[in-house]
């Protein structure tokens, strides 16, 4: 399991195993999941927040067609055989047959530039019910498996998004989520581990 899925490795040593004695209904999983994507988020158009940036002097991505290159160290990055989405194709396979990246980057083009010819099946997902904590008819508890060209694609144009947030600093130095590499809510408790166990040792006040 090393091998195939580090992480798995090191997530399960010491868990222990749960028993999935109830699982919840497709229905309530329907329900679930709509309410997250297939709904439309609303919010305060006129926050603070969002006027303020829209007064910085911001330059637009410019989006130029995805490139080969891309797609293969998309794939390179990517664990082999991380569980598959509907079309069953591990990430193995397109990484093992590179003459496969210039028809999967002709068609994300076509894709990017016509939403309609996108084929459902890449956006549709699998949720298996492997339940994430002791409470197995919990339905927040699973998570769907989406395919892996919808993965590649959707990493493409985050990987983009970043760079061009980190090349106008877009970000705050303190905000860790949606930051390639950090560890979010983990790096902050360790920063403020280390801000605690600081004032602690040299009998500082936070106040």
């Amino acid at each position: 399991m090393f091998k195939e899925e580090t992480k798995g490795f090191y997530r399960n040593l010491g868990m222990k195993n749960i028993e999935a004695r109830e699982s919840p209904s497709m229905a309530e999983g329907e329900t679930y999941w709509k309410s997250l994507w297939g709904e439309e988020a609303q919010y305060n158009e006129g926050a603070e927040c969002i006027r303020r940036e829209l007064q910085r002097k911001v330059s637009y991505i410019v989006w130029m067609p995805i490139k080969i290159t891309e797609i293969t160290l998309y794939l390179c990055k990517a664990h082999n055989w991380k569980s598959p989405g509907s079309d069953q194709i591990q990430n193995y396979w397109p990484k093992a047959f590179p003459a496969t990246h210039s028809h999967i980057t002709k068609n994300f083009n076509e894709i990017i530039e016509e939403s309609e010819k996108a084929p459902d099946w890449l956006t549709t997902g699998i949720t298996y019910l492997v339940p994430k904590s002791g409470d197995s008819k919990e339905v927040r508890t699973y998570r769907p498996i989406i395919t892996t060209m919808y993965k590649t694609l959707t990493g493409i144009i985050a990987k983009r998004i970043s760079t061009n947030w980190e090349e106008q600093s877009l970000l705050p130095v303190e905000q860790k989520e949606c930051r390639p590499g950090s560890k979010s809510c983990k790096d902050q408790l360790m920063i403020s581990k280390a801000i605690y166990e600081d004032c602690r040792r040299r009998n500082k006040n936070l106040v």
